[in-house]
């Protein structure tokens, strides 16, 4: 990308954060919006490697926020939607597979953490964590945990995931008579079992393995 591209992502991305806030519109989708006709024009024209992703989301960045900063209203907040917008923008992209998307997300916020710490300001601190919660939140996947025991007062999923904690990870019960949890775990493989009214049971529809007390654990894999 040429220096005058650079300045031209920069410029129309500090004056789309202003205009959004002026207009009073949302910034994260007039931010995804961008981004995605500038990437689109880019894999046009010359082709998207993921070097190009990082200067562009870096520059993109820099215009974000000096257009925060211009605005003077909530800065944190804005820079945060905005960020959100850019990666949203890349997990549409048409076309790509899993891997490829995870490669230029990954380019990208290599490119916004450039600018994040060039930025010389404490506003952007908090900024660092939003990014990360993205990435890894790309990582993971939702898995919803359902247990039949219509007569229960109390269920709970134990396992791997949560330290064994009884505690930790209650289920609800639905009107069908059966109770449910919904988390969201990075890939790998975790044991389980569930806790019904101080009793223990396991899945009946995951494999199993003995533990340690000679009973058994449910198993479960994530993304393998």
């Amino acid at each position: 990308m040429s220096q005058n591209r650079e300045k031209w992502v920069k410029e129309i991305f500090r004056q789309t954060v202003i205009k959004a806030v002026e207009k009073g519109e949302e910034i994260q989708d007039k931010i995804q919006k961008l981004t995605e006709e500038i990437i689109n024009s880019e894999i046009k024209n010359l082709g998207l490697t993921q070097e190009k992703m990082k200067n562009l989301t870096q520059n993109a960045m820099e215009g974000i926020i000096e257009g925060t900063k211009e605005t003077r209203e909530k800065a944190e907040e804005l820079n945060q939607k905005a960020i959100e917008g850019i990666i949203a923008a890349i997990r549409n992209l048409p076309g790509l597979n899993k891997t490829k998307t995870r490669e230029y997300i990954k380019h990208a916020a290599s490119g916004i953490k450039a600018t994040l710490n060039n930025a010389g300001d404490k506003i952007v601190d908090s900024l660092y964590g939003t990014l990360e919660n993205i990435f890894e939140l790309k990582q993971k996947a939702r898995v919803t945990f359902k247990f039949m025991a219509p007569n229960a007062s109390q269920v709970s999923l134990v396992g791997s995931f949560n330290d064994w904690n009884p505690t930790a990870t209650p289920l609800k019960k639905t009107l069908k008579g059966h109770w449910s949890v919904t988390l969201s775990l990075l890939q790998g493989k975790y044991e389980y079992r569930y806790l019904v009214d101080n009793q223990w049971f396991t899945d009946p529809n995951t494999p199993h393995v003995f533990n340690q007390f000679g009973t058994e654990n449910s198993i479960l894999t994530v993304g393998e």
